[in-house]
């Protein structure tokens, strides 16, 4: 079957939304960060309405810092690809043209700091994960000890992280030359985040351009919303049959998108309320709404699901004993929520429990649970923290499930736990060392990398210890019939 291209595009399927604009008029205006399958059927899209309105600047630089497979598969394919929003009998696909160039970083190191180092560049975005920012979870300072960060301060002028990336542009970027840079991952204050790491890892080398991070340039805070699974060799095949071209970059997502962005921007901006995104003076209650809501329901499901063998979100959101759980957190969660001005948490709550069961989404819990020492941090223990030592029943549960998983590192059913986290062998390893449930829990709590250096309440510690006797003794079912 013939690949999608500029050439071919235009047999596509008749139920096929094309672009619609001449892309050969496309101006390069925007660079990201992290060309994973979230972006393109996220901030791309709405990118693309911006495009699609008549705004050709905001041609998108994508660069993957990481993989290699993304951005070949895009070049191969004149950097078009396909996205499918699914929920029930009805899928829409659309074909999307605002990447005009994709390149993997260590092979194409000069052009991507190049780019961002161009004037014509007003806007870089981000979505590198968690994890991306070589932040300490506890401190929330730049972790110096990270091997990223190591090399790029011994090598400044051939960074392998992102803040090492980001400065090498800034440093070659004319110094009137106005710049917005949008971190879009799941952590509070994202944009305020991202300003500070970047001013300490450039204030270790060169002072001038840590004032210049701190003083010219903008980090809008942003909220972004949207499950997209990553690519199986099932999705590709039925993005395949919709398009009636072989698609190596297809993404399959749910119809839901949302995009709250803070209005503060040093220079222009493509219009992506074109695509229905909010700009708002104040994004932080956006951002701990679905930053508690989603994620943090999304992870307790994810652990849950793992130590009960359910693949995917849909399947153990259809377990009843995972399911209960999921609208348990959820409840506990939205306890700690300061709904933002005019919008109806409980509603929002109710919806994505919906958007969760979603069959058509293959969804893998093991995916979700991946880097949990840097998720748990920012999705779970400050709502802890906020309860002032109010039992959270079904939160708590999550929290048990979680080190019960990295302590016994198998499922219920024996079947081993196969989740990437790179901060997880230094807590497995207090909470095997432990001679009983509560010296787990004291041991666990203790791992300031994690639970940070304040004390937790006794209380919290004592229940946290019955939790993880009822699933050394009895498993998941044991944990969550209450």
């Amino acid at each position: 079957m013939m690949r999608l291209t500029q050439r071919t595009c235009c047999l596509a399927g008749p139920d096929v939304s094309q672009p619609g604009y001449d892309r050969s008029g496309l101006s390069r205006g925007v660079v990201h960060l992290g060309l994973g399958a979230f972006h393109r059927a996220h901030q791309a899209l709405y990118t693309e309405a911006a495009i699609r309105a008549g705004d050709g600047r905001w041609g998108i630089v994508g660069v993957s810092l990481k993989d290699p497979r993304t951005p070949r598969a895009l070049a191969a394919q004149d950097c078009l690809y396909s996205v499918t929003e699914c929920d029930g009998d009805a899928p829409v696909t659309r074909i999307v043209g605002a990447v005009v160039q994709a390149w993997y970083a260590p092979h194409a190191l000069g052009e991507v700091i190049g780019a961002l180092a161009d004037p014509g560049i007003a806007v870089v975005t981000c979505t590198v994960t968690e994890k991306g920012y070589c932040q300490h979870p506890s401190s929330a300072d730049l972790d110096t000890d990270n091997a990223d960060i190591r090399h790029d301060l011994a090598h400044p002028d051939t960074p392998r992280s992102t803040l090492g990336v980001l400065a090498a542009g800034l440093r070659h970027r004319p110094a009137q030359a106005p710049l917005s840079i949008v971190c879009c991952d799941n952590m509070p204050a994202n944009g305020d985040t991202l300003r500070k790491l970047l001013a300490q890892y450039a204030a270790l080398t060169d002072p001038a351009l840590a004032r210049r991070v701190r003083d010219e340039v903008t980090f809008p805070n942003t909220m972004v919303d949207r499950i997209v699974p990553a690519a199986t060799p099932a999705s590709l095949r039925d993005a395949q049959h919709r398009l009636g071209l072989r698609d190596e970059a297809a993404i399959v997502c749910e119809p839901f998108t949302l995009w709250v962005i803070e209005d503060s921007f040093a220079g222009p901006r493509p219009a992506w309320e074109a695509g229905g995104a909010l700009m708002t003076g104040d994004v932080r209650p956006f951002q701990a709404m679905k930053l508690r809501l989603l994620n943090g329901t999304h992870s307790a499901i994810a652990y849950a699901g793992q130590l009960c063998g359910l693949e995917t979100v849909a399947d153990a959101m259809a377990d009843p004993l995972v399911g209960a759980l999921a609208t348990g957190v959820m409840a506990d969660l939205r306890a700690t929520v300061q709904a933002p001005p005019g919008y109806d948490v409980a509603r929002y709550s109710e919806a994505l429990l919906q958007r969760f069961r979603n069959t058509a989404l293959a969804h893998r819990t093991a995916q979700i649970a991946a880097d949990g020492t840097q998720k748990v941090p920012l999705r779970w223990l400050p709502a802890l923290r906020a309860s002032a030592g109010a039992e959270r029943p079904y939160l708590e549960r999550a929290l048990a499930a979680w080190l019960h998983c990295l302590r016994s590192e198998r499922s219920d059913g024996g079947q081993p736990l196969v989740f990437h986290d790179p901060g997880a062998p230094a807590l497995a390893a207090r909470l095997r060392g432990a001679h009983s449930d509560p010296d787990a829990v004291r041991a666990a709590l203790a791992h300031a990398a994690v639970f940070g250096s304040e004390p937790w309440p006794a209380q919290l510690a004592d229940r946290l210890a019955r939790h993880l006797a009822a699933l050394r003794l009895g498993g998941a079912a044991a944990l969550l019939s209450f």
